[in-house]
């Protein structure tokens, strides 16, 4: 029984990698936001640039899908349903997502953004954990791919 057991756990430590990155992908937006509404280029504050503001906007959809994602899987977890699917697939998005989230945030600082103490740079060091802890990205392909029915 520790084998099935320890398969259940994965889906909670699953669940637990996607919930945690949540807020901290919402502060490196907002700590960029910050950032870039005090720092200037060419006169104007860079948040005073479309691109920046319309990047800013997307990754922040992007957080709210997962959000949706995660909440949906835990509901259904807590009601007893098989997640291991849904699990899987924010255990993924969430990894993927924070490297997306730290990368974009740690190019509109710019230059500060490698200061060891800076909250991009920490961001970027540790985000690349939540695509190896708990199953790698491949781990988790696999499950998908598996529950489709499509693993040859």
């Amino acid at each position: 029984m520790g084998f099935i057991y320890q398969m259940i756990q994965f889906q909670e430590e699953r669940l637990y990698a996607a919930a945690a990155t949540l807020k901290g992908m919402e502060g490196n937006i907002q700590s960029t936001i910050e950032y870039t509404r005090e720092r200037e280029t060419f006169g104007k504050p860079i948040l005073k640039n479309q691109v920046v503001q319309f990047r800013l906007a997307e990754l922040q959809t992007e957080i709210e899908a997962l959000r949706a994602l995660t909440y949906a899987a835990v509901e259904e977890y807590i009601h007893g349903k098989d997640v291991l699917t849904k699990a899987s697939m924010a255990k993924l998005k969430s990894g993927r997502l924070a490297r997306e989230v730290s990368d974009s945030c740690l190019q509109f600082w710019g230059g500060m953004g490698f200061m060891w103490d800076s909250p991009p740079a920490r961001s970027y060091r540790d985000s690349r954990l939540g695509s190896i802890g708990g199953g790698s990205d491949e781990v988790m392909l696999g499950i998908i791919s598996k529950q489709m029915g499509i693993l040859g």
